[in-house]
Protein backbone atom coordinates (compact mmCIF):
# COMPACT_ATOMS: atom_id res chain seq x y z
CA UNK A 1 0.00 0.00 0.00
CA UNK A 2 1.22 3.59 -0.31
CA UNK A 3 0.34 6.98 1.64
CA UNK A 4 -0.17 10.10 -0.87
CA UNK A 5 1.42 12.93 1.33
CA UNK A 6 0.90 16.59 0.03
CA UNK A 7 2.63 19.42 1.48
CA UNK A 8 1.30 22.86 1.42
CA UNK A 9 4.13 25.03 0.34
CA UNK A 10 3.68 28.61 2.48
CA UNK A 11 5.98 31.53 3.24
CA UNK A 12 9.70 30.71 2.19
CA UNK A 13 8.84 27.13 1.66
CA UNK A 14 6.71 28.37 -0.99
CA UNK A 15 9.24 31.61 -2.05
CA UNK A 16 11.66 28.48 -2.80
CA UNK A 17 9.67 25.56 -4.60
CA UNK A 18 7.44 28.09 -6.46
CA UNK A 19 4.55 25.58 -5.86
CA UNK A 20 1.72 25.52 -3.74
CA UNK A 21 1.58 22.13 -3.18
CA UNK A 22 3.68 19.67 -3.24
CA UNK A 23 2.53 16.11 -3.86
CA UNK A 24 4.67 12.94 -3.35
CA UNK A 25 3.47 9.01 -2.86
CA UNK A 26 5.83 6.57 -0.07
CA UNK A 27 4.89 2.93 1.13
CA UNK A 28 3.31 2.61 4.25
CA UNK A 29 5.81 1.64 5.62
CA UNK A 30 8.55 4.80 4.66
CA UNK A 31 10.16 6.87 7.44
CA UNK A 32 10.10 10.82 7.29
CA UNK A 33 13.83 10.34 5.94
CA UNK A 34 12.35 9.16 2.86
CA UNK A 35 9.72 11.41 2.99
CA UNK A 36 12.37 14.58 2.73
CA UNK A 37 13.95 12.38 0.04
CA UNK A 38 11.11 12.12 -1.86
CA UNK A 39 10.07 15.93 -1.14
CA UNK A 40 13.78 16.70 -2.84
CA UNK A 41 13.29 14.50 -5.66
CA UNK A 42 9.57 16.72 -6.45
CA UNK A 43 10.84 20.02 -5.31
CA UNK A 44 14.60 20.14 -6.12
CA UNK A 45 14.86 24.04 -5.27
CA UNK A 46 14.32 23.23 -1.61
CA UNK A 47 17.43 21.19 -1.50
CA UNK A 48 20.84 23.20 0.10
CA UNK A 49 17.58 25.91 1.36
CA UNK A 50 15.10 23.32 3.39
CA UNK A 51 16.24 20.46 2.88
CA UNK A 52 20.35 18.76 3.54
CA UNK A 53 22.11 18.15 0.28
CA UNK A 54 21.69 14.30 0.97
CA UNK A 55 18.39 14.49 1.17
CA UNK A 56 17.83 13.02 4.73
CA UNK A 57 17.06 15.75 6.54
CA UNK A 58 15.62 19.20 7.21
CA UNK A 59 17.74 22.13 7.56
CA UNK A 60 17.79 24.50 10.20
CA UNK A 61 14.79 24.77 12.44
CA UNK A 62 12.29 23.40 9.80
CA UNK A 63 9.97 20.25 11.01
CA UNK A 64 7.11 18.85 9.63
CA UNK A 65 3.35 19.72 11.02
CA UNK A 66 0.90 17.06 10.11
CA UNK A 67 -2.92 18.06 10.00
CA UNK A 68 -2.25 20.82 12.27
CA UNK A 69 -2.34 19.05 14.75
CA UNK A 70 1.44 17.06 15.19
CA UNK A 71 5.07 17.99 14.86
CA UNK A 72 7.60 15.20 14.10
CA UNK A 73 10.67 14.72 15.77
CA UNK A 74 11.84 11.29 14.78
CA UNK A 75 13.18 11.65 11.63
CA UNK A 76 13.06 7.67 11.42
CA UNK A 77 9.82 7.11 12.63
CA UNK A 78 7.32 5.70 10.33
CA UNK A 79 4.03 6.37 8.74
CA UNK A 80 2.08 3.90 9.84
CA UNK A 81 -0.47 5.90 11.74
CA UNK A 82 -1.27 8.27 9.27
CA UNK A 83 -4.52 7.98 6.93
CA UNK A 84 -4.13 7.30 2.98
CA UNK A 85 -4.04 10.87 2.16
CA UNK A 86 -2.31 13.23 4.49
CA UNK A 87 -1.38 17.13 3.88
CA UNK A 88 1.76 18.31 6.02
CA UNK A 89 3.14 22.08 6.42
CA UNK A 90 6.93 22.74 6.54
CA UNK A 91 7.04 24.87 10.26
CA UNK A 92 10.69 26.70 10.87
CA UNK A 93 11.15 28.26 14.92
CA UNK A 94 12.07 31.65 12.86
CA UNK A 95 8.19 32.12 12.03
Amino acid sequence: MSKTLILEANGIVYMIARQREIKVVVTDTATWRQVIAALAQAAPALVGEVISKDRRSLLGDFMFNVEGDQTITDLDGALRDLPETTRLVLLSDLC
